[in-house]
């Protein structure tokens, strides 16, 4: 062998290992082997600008971290070994006060943005290994955003920004008993940190496609918008057709034990007795969860029926309001009345069928806001 061949095949192997040291360095774990306590503190939001910059997150090519995620029940997924099966992964972010992620889910709701992702969705249930995580609230009633949002008092959701594990868990369960919404797969809660959110998305309906080897394949910023774009769809398919299944050879490096005493053990991330919200979809505020707008005290009752109705919509309530109103989805008001009493129907015949938002104001602040659908 000359002199020219053994230098470069020293060469190569040194530019081998540099690669193969630099790529497995990027690999990493957020860490969370059990589920978080309910009474765990959740993060400060971080704020992402004025108009949702959404170049944060990870970019096609970049290798991503591990994270282990829980469902309601404490059933984890864990993304390393979610790469290793024979589907390919996709991760979606999405929460109950995101209305492009509300939408693509409701079966009732015609409009094509959303029809073209539903579509896609539905009929590939099977082809993908599909994540879906909750993260942050998008337009909370709190205004804590994480970026430049308005409330979303339109819709039958009035949720705040959580400020313990426990109230995104039941956000969680509560998105997925909602009877109106038709979502086919398991749904995971981002953890107290909001790691997920922060380092994958930064965007609240984002979807990222993901190679075995950990590295983003595609990325779409809007799933509604990427899915109504038909190039967009045939890479999605091809990226399926293509995919080899691999496994990512790493493992975590072992964290140091806490001999102090006083690291893992803080009260205040021990369990609580905590039974849920009343009704996570519809913005009651008995349920610890509204609490930054004025509600309802937790006495009162409020009955809206029959619903769904067909003629006459009956409403009852405990406390007398200062005003009810009926809104479309889009927001825009077709019903406006002043009550003179508790008790009072309200006649939608002439309304067009299809689902809309009864909405009770006390003092100018929405304490009722329920959906009512018209058949």
């Amino acid at each position: 062998m000359d002199q020219t061949s053994q230098v470069g095949r020293v060469l190569m192997s040194f530019l081998f290992s540099s690669f193969f040291l630099f790529s497995t360095a990027q690999y990493g774990d957020f860490g969370l082997e059990i589920q978080p306590a309910d009474s765990a503190s959740v993060d400060d939001i971080i704020y992402y600008g004025d108009y949702m910059d959404m170049s944060g997150g990870y970019n096609v090519g970049d290798t991503v971290s591990n994270f282990t995620a829980y469902d309601f029940h404490g059933n984890p997924v864990e993304l390393y070994d979610e790469l290793a099966g024979i589907k390919p992964v996709i991760l979606v972010s999405g929460s109950v006060s995101c209305i492009r992620f509300r939408n693509v889910f409701d079966p009732y709701l015609p409009a094509q943005e959303t029809y073209s992702a539903r579509e896609f969705i539905y009929a590939n249930t099977e082809t993908y290994n599909w994540i879906f995580v909750y993260g942050v609230e998008a337009h909370p009633t709190d205004g804590n955003c994480p970026s430049n949002c308005p409330q979303t008092i339109n819709t039958d959701t009035a949720v705040v920004q959580p400020s313990v594990y426990a109230e995104r868990r039941w956000a969680v369960q509560g998105w997925l008993d909602s009877p109106e919404h038709d979502f086919p797969f398991t749904m995971y809660a981002d953890n107290p940190d909001n790691a997920v959110y922060n380092n994958f998305f930064q965007r609240p309906f984002g979807l990222i496609a993901l190679n075995c080897d950990g590295t983003v394949g595609i990325r779409a910023d809007w799933v509604t918008n990427h899915l109504a774009d038909p190039d967009n769809v045939q890479e999605l398919v091809e990226f399926s057709l293509n995919y080899g299944a691999c496994a990512i050879d790493w493992t975590p490096e072992e964290e140091e034990e806490d001999n102090d005493g006083d690291g893992d053990d803080d009260d205040s991330d021990e369990p609580v007795d905590y039974d849920g919200p009343d009704n996570a979809l519809e913005g009651q505020g008995s349920n610890e969860v509204v609490n930054s707008i004025e509600t309802l005290s937790p006495s009162t009752e409020v009955q809206i029926y029959p619903n769904p109705a067909r003629d006459v919509l009956q409403v009852e309530t405990e406390s007398m309001l200062d005003r009810w109103m009926i809104v479309d989805l889009q927001g825009r008001s077709i019903f406006d009345l002043t009550p003179t009493s508790r008790s009072f129907k309200v006649d939608v015949s002439a309304l067009h069928r299809g689902h809309y938002i009864l909405m009770g104001q006390k003092d100018q602040a929405v304490v009722v806001s329920q959906r009512i659908i018209l058949h």
